[in-house]
């Protein structure tokens, strides 16, 4: 699979992992949610109140223009789409006041169920930092024009590394970034012994140590790099190649 479907996967793996979280504790009472009301954020939004009659939508962009923003609309998640589910949060979280003030007008009682409360709005916001990893490494390696294969697994690692600071500075969500981080374990086993991986990370290596100085080696160190490169290395038989640099080697 292609770098960018494998983080696309393991976005789906976060995203199942709060979709699937309990309503309440073992010992809350039981929860029976309205037939009526969505269960989840998302579910609000795919059901789009706004856009279900023009004069909604005109009031919303008369709400939108008193509040000087600019006429957008609230977006929509589409599963085929990458990243959809980030943009999508963003946008509402960039609307927030005008959602809010659309969805407590008294000419739109029966919308009124649908406004988040304070902590629901902190929920989406941690949300997008969650999904705004994979999505920034997706759009730098989609983005460039040059392969990419060499640079597959330092990603990976990078990747990881950026999620498990999350998981250390935000606690109370670091069991759903688990989710997004095993898959990306899971592939990134897979392809370690990939001969295309090595032959790739080989030349990279090869060129690096001929081509750039050490005044551009960057501060960043992914955790298992250079363990990764020796086996790689080593496999390929070209173990007599010089010193393995340990930085630098993606970002």
């Amino acid at each position: 699979r292609c770098y960018p479907h494998i983080v696309n996967l393991a976005c789906k793996a976060v995203l199942g992992a709060i979709t699937n979280m309990d309503f309440a504790a073992l010992d809350a009472v039981d929860f029976v949610p309205d037939a009526d009301r969505p269960t989840t954020f998302l579910d609000a939004i795919t059901r789009d109140p706004i856009r279900a009659s023009s004069l909604r939508r005109q009031y919303f962009s008369e709400v939108l223009k008193a509040l000087q923003q600019k006429d957008l609309q609230l977006l929509r998640d589409v599963d085929t789409r990458w990243s959809s589910t980030l943009l999508m949060i963003d946008r509402a979280l960039l609307l927030r006041e005008a959602i809010d003030k659309f969805l407590s007008d008294p000419q739109f009682r029966d919308l009124h169920k649908y406004k988040l409360s304070d902590k629901e709005w902190e929920a989406l916001g941690a949300f997008k930092r969650m999904l705004s990893v994979p999505h920034a490494f997706q759009q730098r390696l989609s983005a460039e024009k040059t392969p990419t294969l060499r640079d597959a697994l330092p990603a990976f690692e990078a990747m990881i590394a950026a999620w498990e600071r999350d998981q250390v500075k935000f606690p109370e969500t670091a069991h759903i970034v688990q989710q997004g981080i095993d898959k990306l374990e899971s592939y990134r086993e897979r392809v370690e012994d990939v001969p295309a991986y090595i032959l790739s990370m080989r030349e990279f290596i090869h060129l690096y140590s001929h081509c750039i100085g050490a005044q551009r080696i960057s501060s960043y160190k992914p955790r298992n790099q250079a363990t990764l490169v020796r086996k790689a290395l080593a496999r390929a038989g070209s173990s007599n190649q010089g010193p393995i640099p340990t930085r630098g080697m993606l970002f």
